[in-house]
């Protein structure tokens, strides 16, 4: 390659077809769907703003909602949320990055009708219909094969509506990409995308925000801890040096295992683990990995034995930028100093817990009729509590356990259980059931 063959490939410019695929290569379907309806909340959120509501109003989204249309042939997101400003349709909405002119304001939210929406539409289809009714109304309509012929105008054009009063945007979407079709007709994508809207948002539909798919309204996931006077999970709240408002909460979310390999519901062990949000918003849900603090230096890596742990941490901040999440919203910066001293403190908060599984084995019946007594109990109604409560088993004389392990046919099996009066007794209970018959009748004097 010749030294101006190289000097043309420095200074090319990047084609629009290279800038949508880049764009839109490292995020899902799903997470595009939350880019636009973490858009929905942030027209929400600043409406409610304009109109003073109190923050700590509980059903302060009330009235405010999206709906969620998949179909083969379209995609449609519309809400009452308050429209695109003109001003943000000029700046953020339909202009790659950002004008110089344009004025600053702290409290945007990242992505807000900025790389989010537009990463948004490109992944999902080629012919796109924006309609927004805020301070004034306009319709922008792209067909993205015919916009990426023309390598010098990046912008698009807004065609003018009649003004409304009811204010919302809408996006429809049609001329489907590759794939995305395929995804709409599969029962598992809707499935999934209402158990994930359920959690990731869901302090968002308990404050009254209400997002439907189809007619099929999404209904919150109830983060909850077990509370009795025995157990009260920990709930901390600081200003980190930031300014951010940092919450950490951590107990008892469903009853802890047996032994060391029980068999458990998956449906279950998704919900156990660390959450982190941002803004009320699930960036990392049941994590048992070194994102959080399972492995992390010299911590203990997660085991089946701590199922039934939840614990959540909760960054707030009306400066967007400065929380620990990423632009996709779906991962923690892990080297950020906020998220740091965050994780130092929901360590204390874990091992507490931990130490509790290992105790509990001196009187497994013991321990599991106190935590099934323990009622779960929303978070917003736990107190505040410096430790976590947890029963101690350890007044006594510690008993060493080990646990036996066997395989027998299973008509034997069977046939036992009948001889016991419970065939349906678990196959755990019949082993321990022939065993205490077998040291009582064998063993004992």
């Amino acid at each position: 390659m010749t030294e101006r063959d190289k000097k043309s490939v420095v200074h090319a410019e990047p084609t629009k077809d290279f800038f949508i695929r880049m764009i839109t290569r490292d995020i899902t379907l799903q997470d595009c769907i939350f880019d636009l309806l973490d858009n929905c909340l942030d027209g929400a959120g600043r409406e409610i703003k304009l109109k003073q509501v109190n923050p700590q109003e509980e059903q302060r989204y009330l009235g405010y909602s999206a709906k969620i249309v998949l179909e083969p042939d379209r995609f449609e997101i519309s809400d009452n949320c308050g429209g695109i400003t003109l001003a943000d349709a000029v700046d953020y909405a339909f202009h790659f990055g950002r004008r110089t002119d344009a004025p600053s304001d702290a409290n945007h939210s990242i992505g807000l009708y900025g790389i989010g929406m537009k990463r948004a539409v490109f992944k999902i289809g080629k012919k796109i219909n924006v309609e927004s009714h805020a301070d004034e109304s306009f319709l922008v309509h792209i067909d993205v094969d015919e916009w990426a012929k023309d390598p010098k105008n990046w912008d698009f054009e807004l065609e003018e509506l009649p003004r409304r009063e009811d204010h919302g945007t809408t996006i429809r979407i049609t001329t489907l990409n590759e794939g995305i079709a395929d995804e709409f007709r599969q029962a598992v994508f809707k499935n999934s995308l209402i158990k994930n809207i359920a959690r990731d948002y869901s302090f968002f539909l308990q404050k009254g925000f209400a997002v439907a798919i189809g007619d099929q309204r999404v209904q919150p996931f109830q983060f909850g801890l077990r509370e009795s006077q025995l157990f009260k999970p920990i709930k901390i709240q600081y200003q980190d040096e930031t300014g951010v408002d940092v919450e950490i909460l951590a107990g008892l979310a469903g009853s802890p295992p047996d032994d060391t390999s029980p068999e458990v519901k998956l449906a279950d062990v998704e919900y156990w683990g660390w959450f982190v949000l941002c803004n009320d918003r699930v960036v990392i849900a049941g994590d048992k990995t070194d994102r959080t603090v399972w492995g992390e230096g010299a911590f203990q890596r997660w085991h089946p034995q701590y199922n039934g742990f939840m614990g959540i941490v909760s960054f707030r901040s009306t400066h967007p930028a400065k929380l620990p999440w990423v632009t996709t919203k779906r991962d923690i910066d892990q080297t950020s100093p906020l998220y740091r001293r965050a994780v130092a403190k929901m360590k204390d908060a874990t091992r507490a817990y931990l130490d509790y599984t290992n105790e509990r084995k001196e009187d497994l019946e013991k321990a599991k009729n106190l935590e099934q007594a323990a009622s779960l109990k929303p978070l917003r109604q736990i107190a505040l509590s410096e430790k976590m409560g947890l029963p101690s088993f350890t007044a006594g004389p510690k008993i060493k356990r080990v646990t036996i392990s066997y395989q027998q046919p299973i008509e034997k099996v069977v046939k036992s259980k009948h001889a016991f009066g419970n065939s349906a007794m678990s196959n755990k209970a019949i082993g321990e059931a022939t065993f205490a018959y077998y040291f009582k009748n064998e063993v004992e004097e």
